[in-house]
């Protein structure tokens, strides 16, 4: 699918209307609404919510019952290190669907969930760089659309919407990419997933023209825990890094990119989404001081994990000659280095990094005492730590 047409797949029922009270940014809640609480962001916003709040947890999941559910969200805090027991009379188990009407649920249900919560963090998707967009669009457009249906179900709530820094890079010119420029189809590179995340956006955006409180937070490439190294061992620069490593070929690639520890983040869109000032704004939840692929594999080195530097055709061959496909994570991320957009991604072809801002993110969080950790010798070290006790990788002298 091309980007040509995306505006005109933004569709928003015009019964999504502001009703009733309209709850301020800034109220303590009650109780909110997560999707997302069975990923990586998902569950560091659902850890900081518990404890910096009274609030209940109404968390969608994917799950045969609430039981299931449960234990779903249980099981995924603890990989992470960030569950603790007293956590589960606190999470009320919503077992639906994104990618279904009303999530799945009757509508005695939704309008009971509307009634009960009082702010809505939009974090779950379904992420795929390969899938097309219709594979994704019941899940990231439709479930947008739904939880916006239900921010507006009962009385007025905010809605906090994670989106990607993604649907910018395929601009022609490195111009743009501030947080309060308009939406432009033109900038959408040619992935499934880019694609619905920024209808999803069109959505949101719909939606505060009509007067709902919103807050957009556009995230890039996630990296582990910058406090423990604790890591989604499965997505993109986990699997890029240690997938590397294991073959001893790394991309010798040096336009800057940015590398978000997920503390950072999670931490970030909390604050931003309690303040008043914050309604109808978007926000760059990016790393300001960039890294590059060469740099990172030689921090790597640094910590006693050195790798052959090629240039990136080079690399994408020796991947396909040398990984294992039963132990490297890389391998199914293999076809994706073949297209076009990959290289962009990369940096191979630009420095993407320069077209995307950050000043009035970084300009809001002044005053909260939230900063982004440096990709540094010392994150990696913990970084790396990480794979290392769960058996990705060996033990070298510097880390021991």
């Amino acid at each position: 699918m091309t980007t040509n047409g995306l505006d005109a797949k933004a569709s928003l029922d015009p019964a999504i209307q502001p009703v009733g009270q309209v709850i301020a940014l800034d109220a303590p809640p009650r109780a909110f609404f997560l999707t997302g609480a069975t990923g990586f962001i998902g569950a560091y916003l659902l850890r900081e919510l518990l404890e910096t709040t009274s609030a209940t947890a109404y968390a969608l999941v994917r799950a045969s019952d609430p039981a299931n559910a449960l234990d779903r969200i249980r099981k995924n805090l603890q990989t992470y290190a960030l569950w603790e027991e007293w956590m589960a009379a606190r999470i009320v188990p919503v077992v639906g669907d994104l990618k279904n009407p009303l999530f799945g649920l009757t509508q005695e249900e939704f309008t009971a969930i509307g009634a009960a919560v009082d702010v809505i963090f939009h974090c779950g998707s379904k992420l795929s760089y390969i899938a097309p967009y219709e594979y994704l669009d019941s899940a990231n457009v439709g479930g947008t659309h739904e939880a916006l249906r239900l921010a507006t179900t009962v009385n007025t709530k905010p809605l906090h919407y994670v989106s990607s820094l993604g649907i910018l890079l395929d601009y022609k010119e490195p111009v743009g990419g501030a947080e309060d420029d308009e939406l432009d189809e033109d900038k959408v590179p040619g992935i499934g997933y880019f694609q619905t995340k920024y209808v999803a956006e069109r959505l949101v955006r719909m939606a505060r023209d009509r007067g709902i409180p919103v807050t957009v937070h556009r995230i890039g490439l996630i990296v582990g825990d910058s406090r423990t190294g604790i890591s989604n061992e499965d997505d993109f620069v986990a699997r890029m890094i240690v997938g590397s490593i294991q073959t001893g070929y790394a991309p010798d690639v040096r336009a800057n990119m940015d590398m978000t520890p997920v503390d950072f983040v999670s931490s970030a869109m909390i604050y931003l989404s309690r303040q008043q000032s914050s309604a109808g704004k978007v926000f760059h939840l990016l790393n300001p001081q960039p890294v590059n692929w060469s740099g990172v594999f030689d921090l790597a080195a640094e910590v006693g994990y050195a790798s052959t530097k090629l240039p990136f055709s080079e690399w994408v061959e020796k991947m396909d000659l040398c990984a294992d496909p039963s132990t490297n994570p890389l391998c199914p991320l293999l076809p994706f280095f073949h297209i076009n957009f990959a290289r962009r991604m990369m940096g191979v072809n630009g420095d993407d990094y320069m077209a995307l801002h950050t000043d009035a993110t970084q300009a809001a969080l002044a005053s909260s005492g939230i900063t982004c950790a440096p990709i540094n010798s010392h994150f990696m070290s913990i970084y790396l730590s990480h794979f290392v006790q769960h058996g990705r990788l060996s033990a070298t002298i510097e880390l021991t």
